[in-house]
């Protein structure tokens, strides 16, 4: 080869270089970018979709399916079910099934893209462009849908212009070759490459382009599939442990799921591949057919099991981390003020479930003094300030007025919870942990009144939090009359005390303990009272088995 065209070729060769990266760059920012919109645009009104389409376990499935559709995101779609499973929407069983509905819809660019229509994306641009100046909303919703789409096509078609001019050399495209026809080799590559840009359908893209130029074999295609169907899930996974008790959950489903039904699938490829070569298949139709059905494998596989794999997660992965920490209280939920006002309210449950264990803790004079009950009034501390500085975030503008009223109501339980919680950790608190003051208490009330006391104590705290958390009517009527019975039994103790010969300081503060304890339940009984917000469907109440009987921190 002469200098000058030695010299063109360099120049071509670094030209095709250059479109290919461009093209690799535009294709990853498109897939954010349908992600980012997704976020601004449609979340709130698709999460407010999943909402109504609760009790429906095909509906689940096809939401996910919907979403990754249009979001191009795994991690949005466990990032959702995660919040979903908080605010009691979806069961976690549920939320397997929308991330398996969205590996299957994570596909669709990968098959928009095997009808090489990407030609005629620049066309498609201007269209999606002028839709997004419509001052009609859906118009500019499909426009934005559109541009995030059609910003894909565009870095598939600087691809597919860089890899023909690029292997035009023969030479170039032998060496590509002897790389590419190692499936092992290519399959760990897809999963790298696929767990770094987090992009399924780049990678599917990249051998879509490498087959439209013959620089990739067939034996190599579902090799690249099942590696970008892995890769693609990796992170978003493993960020998912770092998170809440269902975000780890959850994460734990995901990576069985994604993990096993693949492994598997490596002894199946050499037959499928043989049955697509047997259809007259081509690499690009392998490549994308391919990962459709790496997604059925694994959806037939784990669909009967959702529920089995749910208890497993609920066996292996426990709750762990600081008491203080609020569990449900997500900041991506605040797009949707119905989820988000749910969240609070499960949030607030649990807390309650704090005060209670504190105040039981509180009445046993020499017991559960270090450890743990020196941590509860931090946590409750903690948790009253994030519940409120997360009610202050939620935002009702153009809501219906049943949320306006439900949130009315968290706001005033949450009032009443704050003042419990000063009460209790701060004056009961303050008494009761003085063993003077509290045997000063005992023993001027005597054993029986003070046995009375202490046991119907605890029932009332138990019963006014039972019908808090589940809004029964018995439950809340019940509450009423051992509220109204405890009264007589502190008229009984303050008679008592009063009859006494002495009157020092001691008794003094025993006397302004009953009159504290009084008003303190009086307060959990408002709360029981309130069905304005507790009293709502079971698919929307906070759920009883994790805040009355469940695994919290300090049981």
């Amino acid at each position: 080869m002469r200098p000058q065209q030695l010299e063109v070729r360099k120049t071509e060769v670094m030209n095709s270089i250059v479109s290919i990266t461009g093209g690799l760059a535009l294709f990853l920012y498109g897939a954010q970018e349908s992600a980012r919109f997704f976020r601004q645009e449609l979340s709130g009104e698709l999460k407010e979709s999943l909402g109504r389409l609760t009790g429906s376990k095909s509906r689940s499935f096809f939401f996910g399916a919907l979403l990754a559709a249009v979001a191009q995101s795994s991690a949005i779609a466990i990032s959702f079910g995660i919040g979903f499973v908080d605010a009691g929407i979806l069961s976690l069983a549920d939320s397997i099934l929308m991330v398996m509905g969205a590996s299957l819809g994570g596909t669709l660019v990968s098959i928009l893209l095997s009808f090489n229509i990407f030609d005629y994306a620049p066309l498609l641009f201007a269209g999606a462009f002028f839709l997004g100046k419509v001052k009609k909303r859906k118009a500019r919703l499909i426009g934005g849908v559109m541009r995030s789409i059609t910003v894909i096509f565009l870095g598939m078609m600087f691809l597919k212009s860089g890899a023909a001019s690029l292997f035009d050399d023969g030479t170039i495209r032998e060496m590509v070759l002897v790389w590419s026809s190692f499936p092992l080799l290519m399959g760990a590559g897809s999963f790298l490459f696929a767990a770094i840009f987090q992009s399924r359908s780049a990678i599917i893209g990249l051998g879509i382009a490498l087959a439209l130029s013959d620089a990739l074999p067939a034996v190599s295609a579902l090799p690249i599939a099942l590696g970008a169907h892995l890769g693609s899930s990796l992170i978003a996974v493993i960020s998912s442990f770092g998170g809440r008790m269902n975000a780890r959950r959850l994460g734990f489903c995901s990576s069985v799921y994604y993990s096993v039904g693949s492994l598997a699938l490596v002894f199946l490829i050499p037959p499928i591949h043989r049955i697509m070569v047997s259809f007259g298949f081509n690499v690009v139709h392998e490549l994308v057919l391919g990962q459709i059905l790496i997604a059925l494998f694994n959806i037939v596989i784990f669909m009967p099991f959702t529920a089995l794999l749910s208890d497993l997660s609920i066996r292996f992965v426990k709750i762990s981390g600081e008491l203080d920490q609020p569990m449900y209280l997500d900041e991506e939920m605040l797009s949707v003020p119905r989820v988000a006002v749910l969240l609070l309210s499960r949030e607030m449950a649990r807390l309650s479930n704090y005060l209670e264990a504190y105040l039981q803790m509180l009445m046993v004079p020499s017991e559960g003094k270090e450890g743990l009950f020196e941590q509860l009034p931090g946590a409750i501390a903690e948790l009253s300030n994030a519940c409120q500085d997360y009610s202050y975030k939620i935002q009702l503008t153009g809501e219906d007025p049943k949320l306006r009223i439900k949130f009315s109501s968290v706001s005033r339980t949450m009032s009443i919870m704050r003042s419990m919680s000063k009460t209790l950790c701060s004056e009961i608190s303050e008494i009761l942990s003085d063993e003077r003051a509290h045997n000063a208490l005992r023993e001027r009330s005597g054993s029986n009144l003070w046995n009375e006391w202490t046991e119907l104590s605890a029932k009332i705290m138990r019963t006014s939090l039972r019908a808090f958390v589940i809004g029964e009517k018995g439950i809340i009527r019940q509450a009423g009359e051992l509220e109204r019975g405890y009264g007589e039994i502190c008229r009984d103790i303050r008679d008592e005390i009063a009859g006494s010969s002495s009157y020092g300081r001691d008794v003094s503060r025993a006397i302004r303990v009953i009159s504290l304890m009084q008003s303190f339940l009086g307060m959990s009984k408002i709360l029981a009272e309130d069905e304005e917000l507790y009293n709502v469907p079971e698919n929307e109440a906070p759920c009883k088995e994790d805040l009355i009987e469940g695994d919290e921190p300090y049981v």
